[in-house]
C-alpha cells in the first residue's frame, strides 16, 4: 500500500516511528525498524529486524611510528591467543545502551570509554584521543566498533581486572603490524582493515 509519494530530496528509505525490542537477551536484542521504502512507485511501510548489541571501542595507540598490540586470549579465535589493539565496551550494559538504539551515540561518551579502556587493557594514557572512524557489522546486525587514535601515550599502573587473559603488550612497527595482518596474527577482520588503512595513509 502507498502511503506517499517521496518528496524531491528525500531517500529512497526513511525511519518511519520509534524502533521496537522484539526479544531482548544479556548481550542485545532483534530490534524492530520501522521504515519507509521506495520501490518506485511511492513509499510503502515496511519493517527491518536486526540484532542489535552495544558498540565497542578499538584504540590505535601511535609512538615513533609504531602501534600497540596486546596478546590475549579470545574464545572466538578457536579459543587461541590473538594479538589485538585495547578497547571494550563503549556503554557496560544492554540495559544502559537502550537509550541510544536508533540514535547516535555522544562523540565525548566514545572518547570517555575509550580512555578506560586504553588504561585497564593497555596500561596507558593519551594526551590527545581522536575518533578515526566508525566501522559498521552489516545489514542485519548492528555492532559497532569505534576505531580511536591515541597519540603521546604514556605508561600508567593499573591493576583492574575484568577477567581478561592478556599476558602480553608491546609496540609493533608499521611493517610488522602489516604483516601480522596478512599471516593471521591479527584475527579481527574488521581491525586488519582499519590498520591497514592507517598505515596506508600515515607511511
Amino acid at each position: 500500500m502507498i502511503i506517499r509519494q517521496r518528496g524531491e530530496n528525500e531517500r529512497k528509505m526513511i525511519p518511519n516511528g520509534e524502533p521496537k525490542i522484539l526479544t531482548e537477551g544479556k548481550l542485545g536484542a532483534i530490534v524492530q525498524f520501522p521504515m519507509l521504502v521506495d520501490s518506485g512507485k511511492g513509499y510503502e511501510a515496511k519493517m527491518f529486524e536486526r540484532f542489535v548489541r552495544p558498540p565497542g571501542t578499538r584504540i590505535i595507540a601511535i609512538k615513533n611510528n609504531s602501534i600497540f598490540l596486546q596478546k590475549e586470549h579470545r574464545l572466538e579465535t578457536s579459543n587461541e591467543f590473538d594479538w589485538r589493539l585495547p578497547g571494550g565496551k563503549v556503554i557496560d550494559s544492554f540495559e544502559e545502551y537502550k537509550q541510544y538504539i536508533g540514535k547516535e551515540i555522544p562523540k565525548e561518551v566514545i572518547i570517555e570509554a575509550g580512555k578506560k579502556e586504553l588504561r585497564e587493557e593497555g596500561k596507558l594514557e593519551a594526551e590527545t584521543l581522536t575518533l578515526l572512524k566508525k566501522s559498521s557489522c552489516g545489514a542485519s546486525v548492528e555492532w559497532d566498533l569505534y576505531y580511536l587514535l591515541a597519540e603521546n601515550t604514556k605508561s600508567v599502573e593499573h591493576n583492574h581486572d575484568e577477567g581478561e587473559e592478556i599476558v602480553d603488550g608491546k609496540w609493533f612497527a608499521f611493517d610488522e603490524i602489516e604483516k601480522m595482518c596478512e599471516t593471521g596474527e591479527i584475527g579481527e577482520d574488521r581491525t586488519v582493515a582499519a590498520l591497514y588503512q592507517y598505515i596506508k595513509k600515515n607511511s
